[in-house]
């Protein structure tokens, strides 16, 4: 990306690349605010976000408003035309504001005949903003979405499916985790509040709090020493579903970054051994940060946990989490470019994985040991029929009951769905060796 200093421009430059170009919105956009002054670092991210999360509604009303497309060499206007759009629509910047500014970067743009095409569209937008609010709209662009993941939605979960995709287009809560062996709910809601940090009780997990606005988590008391953690509260119940006890030996399949390997050792600190895996190098170094910023242990492997003998020693494990790779259709609020790069043969491909996780590490279970089969999916293909083709291959297993408090019943397991006051959509299923 070139050195642009508009935060316009610098926003348009991140969502091309991920819009158009296939980049992951996370790297993107850490690459972005770097060039930024910290003044205009929040306003690039809730553009960026914004723009990404609503695409499909934006790109729609452009084309209303533009008297023929924007050519493919041109995509960069495109990204800030909808920057203008979307602050226009979603925020609370005066309007002269956001038209200037807007047509001010073009110049970074290094495409001053843009200038005059942003202005004009920009102002025809606002002497008919209210045509746009009562015009009929498709269901990909109502709810920007491809149509083919509103279809599946609306297969997977007839009686649902508005509701998920509003939740998918939700600004998501920061969410932490508080280390039970530091602290305490009351006491730490009383130290945010000492560092005027508003946060309330997250009913969903135990230990956890929500922030009323997302910060820095350097700035969150007690972090760098492992007090709090920053993870959504459906992950969170994945630890407090594992029934840990002292002496066990225990499997993380999949670790990385390791927020459910710390919640673990945290629940119960007197395992007798507890082994984290993930097939990339680079995610393991991240379990390591992680357990070195919590003052930690685990045994690390770099390996690929369907394949176990290349790497297991033998010796069965009491308990196996399995936080499988999946098509993350839950936690699209988080993640708005897996609307963007998500198709349908990836899902193909991660059931593939998935089945092949499970086979590999069932036969590692102990005699009476269970398995968490966990995702970050609400697809029945990720969830349920990979547990059911389990109990068809294997006579020796059987499911383990978890409470409603989980989610919804499903065949063989409790399904999360997300929901606008942040939640994620999680599936859990736990298996037990007779």
């Amino acid at each position: 990306m070139s050195q642009a200093k508009n935060p316009r421009t610098i926003a348009a430059l991140a969502i091309l690349h991920v819009v158009f170009r296939g980049r992951q919105l996370n790297r993107v956009l850490e690459h972005a605010l770097d060039q930024a002054n910290s003044e205009n670092r929040g306003i690039i991210t809730e553009v960026t976000y914004g723009v990404v999360r609503w695409f499909w509604l934006l790109e729609h009303e452009l084309n209303q408003l533009l008297t023929r497309p924007v050519r493919r060499k041109d995509q960069d206007v495109l990204c800030l035309l909808c920057v203008g759009l979307y602050q226009l629509k979603f925020l609370r910047i005066p309007q002269y504001a956001c038209v200037s500014e807007t047509v001010d970067a073009t110049a970074d743009l290094g495409k001053p005949w843009a200038r005059g095409l942003v202005n004009a569209v920009l102002r025809k937008y606002l002497s008919s903003e209210d045509q746009f609010r009562s015009n009929g709209l498709p269901d990909d662009c109502r709810y920007s979405h491809p149509q083919w993941i509103v279809d599946l939605i609306k297969q997977e979960w007839p009686e649902n499916w508005e509701e998920i995709l509003r939740a998918n287009n939700c600004r998501p809560k920061m969410t932490l985790r508080l280390n039970v062996n530091k602290t305490g709910v009351s006491e730490y809601l009383d130290l945010l509040k000492e560092n005027h940090i508003l946060a309330s009780v997250d009913q969903t997990s135990p230990v956890a709090l929500q922030l009323a606005n997302r910060i820095c988590v350097e700035n969150l008391p007690g972090f760098s020493n492992g007090v709090v953690s920053v993870q959504s509260s459906a992950s969170q119940l994945a630890a407090l579903s594992m029934e840990l006890a002292p002496g066990q030996r225990v499997l993380d399949a999949c670790s990385a970054p390791g927020g459910k390997l710390v919640h673990m050792l945290e629940l119960e600190p007197e395992l007798e051994e507890i082994v984290a895996i993930d097939i990339d190098q680079a995610r393991t170094a991240e379990i390591v940060d992680n357990l070195s910023r919590v003052q930690n242990d685990a045994q690390v492997i770099t390996a690929d946990a369907a394949r176990p003998d290349e790497w297991w020693d033998g010796k069965p494990f009491d308990r196996i989490l399995v936080d499988a790779p999946c098509s993350a259709l839950g936690v699209v609020s988080k993640h708005p470019d897996i609307k963007h790069h998500r198709k349908p043969a990836d899902i193909d491909q991660v059931v593939e994985q998935q089945r092949h996780l499970l086979e590999g590490l069932l036969p590692l279970l102990n005699r009476n040991g269970k398995l968490l089969y966990t995702t970050c999916s609400i697809l029945a293909r990720e969830n349920d029929s990979q547990i059911e083709a389990v109990l068809c291959n294997h006579p020796n297993i059987s499911i383990d009951q978890l409470p409603p408090s989980l989610g919804h019943q499903t065949r063989f397991g409790r399904q999360r769905l997300q929901d606008d006051a942040g939640g994620d959509g999680f599936y859990y299923a736990r298996l037990k060796n007779q």
